[in-house]
């Protein structure tokens, strides 16, 4: 298998997709707060600016 040529076991393997799953989805999160922020903020610029 893959792992084998990387010289990793299969528990490691499994062990390291699992951090990775977590860690890309932590990154996804933030990056969608982070936007839907920017926006909200837009949003209430443009309302000023009409007032």
């Amino acid at each position: 298998m893959i792992w084998e040529e990387l010289g990793m076991s299969f528990g490691t393997a499994i062990i390291v997709l699992i951090a990775l799953y977590f860690v890309i989805k932590w990154a996804v999160k933030n990056g969608i707060k982070e936007a839907y922020a920017d926006i909200a903020d837009k949003d209430t610029e443009e309302d000023m600016e009409e007032g």
